[in-house]
């Protein structure tokens, strides 16, 4: 309830026509505007001492929904949003890093080149330089993460064995 409702701040701080597209946010729009977004950070960490099962599993349904097709344009702005809530809390980042690393599997990762091939390249640039530097503040999972990037750029036909 609470990642829905700060969704919707989101989108509503970034307002239609940003650089992200029609009625969707520009990346960091919503998140300079959006005075809740500490909130939500400060309320997800409070409840994340007993309740880590449940908001990690509703941060990945809220991303694998965000990608699917017929979405609402508040849920276009899920990505854009995760990651600012991962910039802002970096225990989120590390609750969600590794189930998300496993769950970029070949046709999700084509469900985000979809969603990010509409964007300005200036938006791009910023979402790449924001996962970047997301991938720099995470120790946990990190090997993880390096595997997947690394089997990701080369495809097994490519490798072969020493």
């Amino acid at each position: 309830r609470v990642l829905s409702c700060a969704l919707k701040e989101f989108c509503a701080a970034g307002g239609a026509g940003g650089a992200g597209g029609a009625g969707e946010p520009s990346l960091f729009s919503g998140a300079v505007a959006a005075p809740k977004m500490a909130s939500v950070v400060g309320i997800l960490g409070h409840l994340a001492a007993r309740h880590a099962g449940s908001i990690k599993q509703e941060v990945l349904r809220l991303f694998h929904e965000s990608l699917g097709a017929g979405r609402e344009p508040h849920q276009k702005a899920a990505v854009p949003f995760l990651l600012q809530l991962a910039v802002m809390s970096p225990a989120l980042l590390g609750t969600v890093s590794a189930e998300l690393v496993d769950s970029l599997q070949p046709p999700v990762l084509n469900q985000l080149h979809h969603h990010f091939a509409a964007l300005p390249r200036e938006e791009l640039e910023k979402a790449v330089g924001v996962v970047v530097h997301l991938l720099c503040q995470t120790s946990a999972g990190a090997y993880r993460i390096l595997q997947f990037l690394l089997d990701t750029a080369m495809p097994a036909s490519v490798i072969t064995p020493p």
